[in-house]
């Protein structure tokens, strides 16, 4: 597998997490359609200067894109499980536990600065 096999899925998921279509971000990169649609595809490697544009266009960093490389060719190796709904129930379990955590900090440190709940800084 190349080094950069999962550069093409990479920008897809980017930007479909982003809600933008193939023309949105080409025009906003400065680039033809075609030629993201290549890049996206897997058909062609962006320049490094075109790769910088497209992932402005997408309003994010090369660290960050990266990541999200790194965790595609780690999904890659990989089979994906049939039937996971206790795993995605435990996931949304935890989520929820931290979400309320979250939420119990910053009601405690907002009262310890003696403000109500509602009341604007």
């Amino acid at each position: 597998m190349s080094m950069f096999a999962n550069l093409g899925p990479a920008l897809v998921r980017q930007r479909k997490l982003r809600r933008k279509s193939q023309t949105q971000v080409a025009r906003s990169a400065q680039i033809g359609k075609s030629q993201l649609s290549k890049y996206e595809a897997g058909k062609e490697p962006p320049k490094l200067e075109s790769l910088e544009r497209v992932l402005t266009a997408l309003d994010i960093g090369f660290l960050a894109f990266f990541y999200t490389v790194r965790l595609l060719d780690g999904e890659a190796d990989r089979l994906p499980k049939k039937d996971q709904p206790e795993d995605v129930q435990a996931a949304f379990h935890r989520l929820i536990g931290h979400l309320v955590e979250l939420h119990r900090q910053v009601v405690v440190a907002r009262s310890r600065r003696g403000e109500t709940p509602g009341e604007e800084r």
